[in-house]
C-alpha cells in the first residue's frame, strides 16, 4: 500500500493600476503605483512532496504499522483458506470414491451418504462464504485505518505549513512531486528539509513527552 496526500494551494497575481485624468484640459502621465517592500517571489516557496513523506518518520512509522497488520491478516486468513481447501478436496475425493462403488451399495446405505454428503457440501459452502467476507471486511478495516492515517498526516502538514508560513512570512507553499503542480523552483525556495526536520523533531517530542 502507498500513503500520499493532495494539497490545494492557489497563486494571486499581482496587478499594477494606473491612474489617469484631466487637469484644465491636459492629460497627465500615468503612474505606477509604489512598489511593496517583498517580492512575490519572496513569499513563495515550495516543499517536494514526495522526498518529505521519504523522510517523515511519522509516516514511515505508520506505513510500516499498516503493511505489518495486513501481512498478519493475509497469513491468517491464507491458513483459514488452505485448511479450507484441503477439506474440500477431501470431500469430493469421497464423493468421487463413492459414486465409483454406487452400484456395490445398499440403496438405503446410498441414500444415508447421500444426506450426509449434502449436509456437509452445505457447510463447506457456508464456510467459503464467511471465509470471502472475512476477507472482504479486513480490506475494508485497512481501508477505513489508510484513511484515518492520510487524514492524520495531511492534517499535520497542512498544521505545520501554516505555522511555519506565519513565522517567515510566506504568502504561499506551493508543492512540487508527483502529486504537485510545481514543475520548477529555485532550490532557495526549497523548504522541503526544514519541514520535515522540523516535524520529525514535533513527532519525537509527541512520542515521549518530558515528564514534569
Amino acid at each position: 500500500m502507498t500513503l500520499k496526500h493532495t494539497l490545494y494551494f492557489t497563486i494571486l497575481a499581482i496587478g499594477m493600476f494606473v491612474v489617469s485624468c484631466k487637469e484644465n484640459g491636459n492629460q497627465t502621465t500615468a503612474k505606477p503605483a509604489p512598489e511593496t517592500t517583498a517580492k512575490s517571489s519572496d513569499k513563495i516557496v515550495f516543499i517536494d512532496i514526495d522526498t518529505l513523506l521519504a523522510k517523515y518518520q511519522l509516516y514511515i512509522d505508520k506505513k510500516t504499522e499498516l503493511e505489518g497488520q495486513s501481512k498478519t491478516a493475509e497469513k491468517a486468513l491464507a491458513g483459514k483458506i488452505e485448511a479450507f481447501q484441503k477439506r474440500l478436496a477431501r470431500f469430493q475425493q469421497e464423493v468421487g470414491e463413492i459414486q465409483q462403488k454406487a452400484n456395490t451399495i445398499a440403496p438405503v446405505e446410498l441414500k444415508k451418504m447421500e444426506e450426509k454428503y449434502a449436509q456437509q457440501q452445505q457447510n463447506l459452502a457456508r464456510e467459503e462464504e464467511a471465509l470471502m467476507k472475512q476477507r472482504d471486511n479486513a480490506a475494508l478495516d485497512l481501508e477505513k485505518q489508510l484513511q484515518v492515517t492520510q487524514k492524520d498526516l495531511q492534517d499535520k502538514i497542512d498544521e505545520f505549513l501554516a505555522k511555519i508560513a506565519d513565522e517567515k512570512g510566506f504568502d504561499f507553499v506551493m508543492m512540487k512531486g508527483s502529486t504537485g503542480s510545481v514543475m520548477y523552483g529555485r532550490p532557495s525556495l526549497d523548504i522541503t528539509n526544514e519541514t520535515v526536520n522540523r516535524l520529525n523533531e514535533e513527532y519525537q517530542k509527541s512520542k515521549s513527552p518530558e515528564k514534569n
